[in-house]
């Protein structure tokens, strides 16, 4: 046996081994429960040009699939590792009563050379068969291309680009680069989803030689760890979708700076709405003085798109709070000009830009702007002679 707790599975194709482990739903991996997830609807992912085919769609319906990979890229690049995961119902008898409910199962396809590689895409197969749609982190980019492409050098037609899919990276990004940098799935982990993993894990970096060792060896012993790794991976994105499609159904996010992105994602799709109201959702009174002038500089973007005269109450309030960004003065210099002809309305703006960047330190950046603004004074006074 190549671990504890897997087995051959034969296949025409050949064999390949298998692992297989079930989480029941109330499982918790992080801060979160695997049964979050389908208390969400992936149908809240339309809205938000994730995938237009995942409505009427359960995440029932959904394999997580990650791979771990002999490289990075080039036709040469193997998935000497397939894990996938999925949700299933299951029966068991409670105090002599029947009960039914879900599992998540997690299965990882391993070859044990190179030769094994038809069985376990056979195997993929058959399981992505009876699926709705696929769940992958980077996949749309990583894992899809690299699997098609042994897909072709195998002499079969691979059916995964073909499956409605979410990438969870790209809502990932959307939603907590602002806030956290690194949208990493181990960043995210750490920093999201309240998640440590153990001494069992492996840098993905050290990943393609531990497998490259085990072949010139036959020593299976490190590849624990990587099977660790790659569960962790798809537990990891189980939780985080629930989290992603928890925030986009209530348009709700667990911190300030997120719903400022989650705000700015909406008004970038035309959901003007939503935006506003999750934008001012950022403005309550815990939220610190940046936070809120973000919030309010989106807003006034979105009402001056929208050519709706609360952009000017927004300018005002940014104005009244801001110690070094003169754009709300502008803008409001601006639009008296040019809206609303209050040409000594536009000159107060200009010079209270002014006095602000005279009291900022000299750069080349609050030269070039007070350079502008008198300018702008200079026209403005001929203007009004």
């Amino acid at each position: 046996m190549l671990l504890p707790g897997g087995r051959l599975v034969e296949s025409p194709g050949g064999a390949c081994f298998v692992v297989e482990r079930v989480f029941p739903v109330h499982y918790r991996h992080g801060n979160d429960t695997l049964a979050d997830l389908l208390a969400t609807d992936p149908g809240q992912g339309v809205r938000y040009a994730l995938d237009n085919r995942i409505n009427g769609h359960d995440f029932r319906d959904f394999l997580f699939l990650d791979t771990e990979t002999t490289g990075l890229a080039g036709a040469g690049a193997l998935a000497f590792m397939v894990g996938v995961a999925f949700f299933e119902p299951h029966v068991s008898l409670v105090a002599g009563n029947t009960v039914s409910g879900d599992v998540l199962v997690v299965r990882q396809y391993f070859l044990r050379d190179h030769g094994d590689e038809p069985a376990m895409l056979q195997q993929l197969d058959e399981l992505i068969e009876g699926k709705g749609g696929l769940i992958t982190f980077n996949g749309r980019s990583f894992d899809v291309p690299l699997l098609d492409n042994r897909y072709l050098l195998n002499r079969r037609r691979g059916r995964l680009p073909e499956l409605p899919h979410i990438d969870l990276l790209q809502p990932a990004r959307r939603l907590y680069r602002a806030r956290l940098g690194s949208c990493a799935l181990g960043a995210l982990e750490h920093n999201l989803l309240g998640l440590q993993r153990t001494q069992e894990d492996v840098p993905g970096w050290m990943i393609p030689s531990l497998y490259n060792n085990y072949l010139r060896t036959g020593d299976a012993r490190e590849l624990a760890r990587v099977f660790y790794h790659n569960e962790i991976d798809m537990l990891s994105m189980v939780t985080l979708a629930a989290r992603i499609f928890r925030h986009l159904a209530t348009s709700q996010c667990d911190a300030a700076l997120d719903q400022i992105s989650l705000g700015r994602w909406q008004a970038d799709l035309g959901l003007h709405a939503e935006a506003e109201i999750t934008l001012r959702g950022a403005m309550n009174d815990d939220a610190p003085l940046e936070v809120y002038y973000q919030a309010l500089q989106r807003l006034a973007a979105m009402y001056k798109k929208e050519r709706r005269a609360d952009a000017v109450i927004a300018w005002q309030q940014m104005a009244s709070i801001s110690d070094g960004d003169v754009s709300a003065h502008v803008e409001l210099a601006k639009h008296y000009e040019w809206q609303a002809s209050d040409i000594p309305a536009a000159i107060l703006w200009t010079r209270r830009a002014l006095d602000l960047i005279d009291r900022l330190p000299l750069t080349p950046n609050t030269r070039l702007a007070r350079s502008e603004l008198t300018h702008r004074l200079a026209r403005l006074e001929s203007k009004k002679r």
